[in-house]
């Protein structure tokens, strides 16, 4: 079978290389995880809204990752990732017969110190994303999500001024749908998709600030996903495309956070970026997301918190383009809340609310720590829509719900409520038994937008995944 034939070569390899790996330090790493999942009420209509497919209610998942470093000294490595894509038992590669390939790299990088300095240089997969303050998950533009969402990609770092000043520049080519040779005459570079980024974190007593910047440029046949259409683009670039090639995209940025009050820790994000400025009026998007937070560490037991957050909304026209920020690869989330993607200890197993073109509020109780081995966590939350109603209307029209859905885009007057409550057990020290649960109700639905059959359906979401964590 493919999986097992991957397997078995990369095994030889290895051996047939040792010797000379003699003088190379190899170090291993990894994780895996099963856990069975039941969710009810996906979307909050138990469907897939764009065909209607039904939701599987019950469904056992998988996932394992390794890790390996070759360390010739301090100054050169190499680290190699392998995954075994997650997936439910019954399908893919876990099927009784014809098994599908299920083995591939998620990080491929070579990392080194430029001779005689403290430039670091790393070449290849890697993890790359914005800064965000840490009282929220990985980035709201582009996000590395512990390198499942990794990009080949150049990165400088560099010190300026001892420990306190720093430079990161780099470059990742995120798309290209060719490679030496385009396969039609069509202008060179259309189907790339570039980014170019640079921050510059200060870190002083008491509190570290990072300003940043993203630039992009993006061909106007670039090879993309739906969901990075979807979360970059208008509703009419994302239907019919952009007018014209090499189209830009920016974003400036700037993460403080704040512990000179500890043990209450402060956090707070701003961030602004364009998408297309200068293609058609009705291809353009651009807007503002702000979040911040306050936690409290002075307890042994319990770590509470609260944040806040607000995004620009569609306005009433999309002849003009979006009024929401554009953003490419998200992974954001307070509280570990089971309204967003962010950083649950499972996948899949969350409303997947978009936060662009929303404001809300969450309460966090984490870290709980009452029984020994045990640790709780705790979050409520409230998010509101801040898109007009015609606009998202409108965007529905044109674009369908492969661009916008219900629920998981709200408009003015739309909102909804979410709980919810994990436990982990430490059966050994790398062993944990993991249980999240997860409640969702949406409240005041609009059927001017999204039509009289979606909101009939409309129903509250559960949400309970039992499984097994181990790290290595």
């Amino acid at each position: 079978m493919p999986g097992k034939r991957l397997l078995l070569t990369l095994a030889l390899t290895v051996l047939t290389a040792l010797p000379a790996l003699a003088a190379t330090e190899v170090k291993m790493a990894g994780d895996a995880r099963i856990y069975g999942l039941f969710f009810a009420n996906r979307n909050f209509t138990g469907r897939e809204t764009w065909n209607g497919a039904k939701e599987e209610r019950f469904s056992i998942w998988q996932r394992m990752r390794l890790r390996t470093d070759f360390v010739a000294n301090e100054s050169v490595k190499f680290r190699l990732g392998l995954t075994v894509e997650e997936d439910s038992w019954g399908h893919g590669y876990l099927t009784a017969a014809n098994p599908q390939t299920a083995v591939m790299p998620y990080l491929a990088y070579l990392q080194f110190k430029w001779p005689q300095t403290d430039i670091e240089i790393t070449a290849g997969l890697q993890p790359v994303s914005m800064p965000q303050a840490s009282g929220f998950c990985d980035s709201i533009v582009l996000a590395a999500d512990d390198g499942d969402q990794s990009s080949a990609a150049l990165v400088l770092a560099a010190p300026l001024y001892e420990d306190a000043v720093s430079l990161q520049l780099a470059y990742a080519r995120l798309f290209a749908a060719n490679q030496s040779f385009r396969t039609v005459a069509t202008n060179n570079q259309d189907g790339n998709f570039d980014v170019y980024h640079l921050s510059v974190p200060v870190k002083l007593d008491g509190f570290e600030v990072t300003p940043w910047g993203l630039a992009g440029v993006i061909g106007k046949n670039r090879a993309t996903s739906d969901f990075l259409a979807a979360n970059s683009g208008s509703a009419e670039s994302f239907a019919n495309g952009y007018r014209y090639n090499q189209n830009l995209m920016w974003w400036t940025g700037l993460a403080l956070n704040v512990d000179a009050l500890d043990p209450v820790k402060l956090s707070f994000d701003a961030i602004y970026g364009e998408a297309a400025p200068n293609d058609r009026s009705s291809s353009r998007r651009r807007g503002y997301f702000f979040d911040g937070g306050v936690s409290y560490t002075g307890f042994d037991w319990m770590v509470p918190g609260l944040f806040g957050w607000v995004a620009s909304g569609e306005d009433g026209s999309i002849r003009n383009g979006s009024e929401r920020l554009p953003v490419l690869l998200p992974k954001w989330g307070p509280g570990t809340s089971f309204l967003f993607d962010c950083d649950q200890d499972f996948s899949g197993n969350n409303m997947m609310i978009d936060p662009t073109g929303t404001w809300g509020l969450m309460a966090s109780l984490r870290d709980i720590s009452f029984v020994d081995q045990l640790t709780s966590r705790v979050s409520f939350g409230f998010v509101a829509g801040t898109n007009n109603r015609a606009g998202l209307r409108k965007a529905y029209a044109t674009a369908g719900d492969d661009y916008v859905k219900m629920g998981r885009n709200l408009a003015l007057g739309e909102w909804a409520l979410g709980v919810s409550i994990d436990h982990s057990y430490e059966v050994y020290e790398n062993l944990t038994l993991n249980l999240q649960t997860g409640f969702a109700s949406p409240q005041g639905l609009k059927t001017s937008v999204w039509g009289h059959e979606n909101t009939e359906l409309a129903k509250d979401a559960w949400m309970v995944a039992l499984g097994m964590l181990y790290t290595f």
